[in-house]
């Protein structure tokens, strides 16, 4: 009775396991860039992602929480191409003004110019 009571706690840990959150997308060494916004972290957030697929070209973007009010949008390549991560951004509610940090991979050739369009009327 007690070996099958140890296999069932192994097999509930196993399962939570698979529903745990997944770790911070890693972006290779490239740039940081640091912007305010007056919107609210879940606003800024769709503002970015509504911007990254506007660019077209199958790139992608999901908007997730982090803790109880701070948001993160990871913004990939098409599948079809490379499919790498091309930026993560992440925003920090704040008073008045959201901090939102964009970290853009190094195969993004005009990191600059891709942060400033993420975050475009964000």
């Amino acid at each position: 009775m007690c070996k099958f009571a140890g296999l069932i706690g192994a097999l509930v840990v196993l399962g939570l396991a698979g529903c745990a959150q997944t770790p911070e997308q890693a972006i290779e060494q490239g740039d940081r860039f640091n912007f305010t916004s007056a919107h609210t972290p879940y606003s800024a957030a769709i503002c970015i992602g509504r911007n990254a697929k506007a660019r077209g070209g199958g790139v992608s973007a999901e908007e997730r929480l982090l803790g109880e009010s701070d948001m993160e949008v990871v913004v990939r390549d098409s599948p079809g191409t490379r499919g790498d991560t091309l930026a993560v951004a992440q925003i920090r509610r704040g008073n008045p003004l959201s901090a939102v940090t964009v970290s853009v991979n190094r195969s993004v050739r005009d990191r600059r110019g891709f942060a400033r369009q993420l975050m475009s009327g964000c």
